[in-house]
């Protein structure tokens, strides 16, 4: 097989000269494949690199590999360099800690066509649990791999952020996921924008269970959950910690700090491992994956020049909070949508908060500001943001806040999310497409509405 793989390297590398690239439509993909699979035969290796060299009149989102915008020999020589790691069944997610076995111990990937009889998730405190279905024994090969034993699908959870609704939707092809949900911490704090959640918290199927800073623990223990889904740091450590006092069972995911607007997405296959979904994850996330790369294609080319505010004062905690230079964010501006960003100086993940003064003396040249908020909250914005009228992103129309469901429904939706990042920022790459998730804002009377690009 290695003589086989080199000899077609070399055939490869010596027509590069010689192949032109092919006309393309740009046109969704097969999301029943991951990218990567494009024989579409279920798994991603050699003969994906094999068939791509053969047959390149493939839609875009199928078959251009790198992301440049067209399919020829350097999509060929890129799948044949990167299968090994787009074969992953995590991609993305660096923090995700979740190993699949066959009954014998061996480790298979479910996401490249491998059969899987348990699964161990190691959630971001350590702790090691051992997934299994209810009927199924416990294996000696097992011993020591574990901390507990959980059987799945979960039929009786509480979860903690409208973040982690917004990872179960997507798995909720049989109304089980969702109708495992029995409290919500904040639940009758947020607008909810999904309706399944609402319709459960104003019928009593789903129960309020306080919010993550106070919990009604005498409710959480009554509901009696299998486990309940809860954020490492911030309130969630005394919720762990709770936890533990109570003996309830929690699973801490890192989502939230993942470096990539996909890495934070990928996430559901988390999820999904709880209620025995990946086949749904498989094709859910597919198409979050190929339609995310469509933003780097329609801005290959584009003028990565164009300068990117993001960030809101707050006064009353005394700055300005920003993406750093590593942030999801950042990156999302950068890599995906082929523009700059104003604080690449600023190293790290997550935000930083620097005083309004840096940050206005940055973003008053900035081509778009945005100012991650809905209008519910940005009330005060002409008094918490001084001389913002001078800002070039205001007097050119290009302020930008966030939608209502954001939050919600925006972590489920990452591939519109980045395609309407890509549009405020290169209106010229997507004319006539209007936004969802990001909304042109007037200060002078607080609204915002969708953005077409002209």
């Amino acid at each position: 097989m290695a003589k086989n793989i080199n000899k077609m390297l070399i055939i490869i590398l010596g027509v590069i000269s010689l192949i032109t690239s092919i006309s393309c439509t740009y046109a969704e993909g097969n999301y029943n494949y991951r990218f990567g699979d494009v024989n579409e035969d279920g798994s991603i290796d050699i003969a994906d690199v094999v068939y791509l060299f053969k047959n390149r009149n493939l839609d875009l989102e199928d078959g251009d590999i790198n992301a440049d915008n067209s399919i020829d020999i350097a999509d060929v020589v890129y799948l044949f360099k990167n299968y090994d790691e787009m074969r992953k069944q995590i991609k993305y997610a660096q923090n995700m800690k979740l190993t699949y076995y066959d009954e014998n111990g061996n480790e298979v990937n479910p996401y490249n066509g491998e059969k899987w009889a348990y699964k161990i998730f190691e959630d971001a405190t350590g702790q090691r649990l051992l997934l299994k279905n209810e009927s199924q024994p416990i294996p000696s090969w097992t011993e020591g791999k574990y901390d507990k034993v959980i059987n799945v699908p979960l039929k009786n959870v509480v979860v903690m952020s409208s973040t982690h609704i917004a990872l179960m939707e997507p798995l909720n092809d049989d109304g089980s996921v969702i109708g495992s949900v029995k409290g919500i911490m904040w639940g009758g704090y947020y607008t909810w924008y999904f309706d399944d959640i609402k319709k459960g918290l104003e019928n009593g199927s789903i129960i309020d269970v306080g919010s993550s800073y106070n919990p009604d623990w005498d409710k959480i223990v009554n509901i009696s959950p299998q486990v309940i889904f809860v954020y490492p740091g911030y309130s969630g450590d005394a919720i762990i910690a709770k936890c533990k006092d109570l003996g309830l069972t929690y699973v801490a995911d890192a989502e939230y700090l993942e470096g990539t607007y996909l890495a934070r997405c990928e996430w559901v296959k988390m999820f999904a491992a709880f209620y025995n979904k990946e086949d749904v994850a498989k094709k859910y996330f597919a198409r979050v994956d190929k339609r995310s790369w469509n933003v780097v294609r329609k801005t290959y080319g584009c003028d990565s020049n164009v300068l990117v505010a993001w960030g809101k004062n707050y006064p009353k905690y005394g700055g300005t909070y920003v993406p750093k230079a590593q942030s999801y964010v950042a990156k999302g501006i950068m890599a995906f949508c082929h523009a700059n960003y104003i604080f690449t100086d600023i190293p790290g993940t997550g935000s930083a908060k620097i005083d309004y003064e840096t940050f206005a003396e940055r973003a008053k040249d900035a081509d778009i500001w945005v100012v991650p908020s809905s209008t519910t909250w940005l009330s005060t914005f002409k008094d918490d943001h001084p001389g913002y009228t001078t800002f070039k992103a205001v007097q050119n129309g290009r302020l930008f806040c966030i939608s209502p469901d954001y939050w919600q429904c925006g972590l489920m939706n990452t591939d519109e999310v980045l395609m309407d990042l890509g549009t405020i920022i290169h209106p010229e790459a997507f004319k006539g497409r209007t936004t969802h998730f990001f909304l042109k804002y007037n200060p002078d009377t607080n609204t915002a509405e969708p953005y077409t690009a002209n």
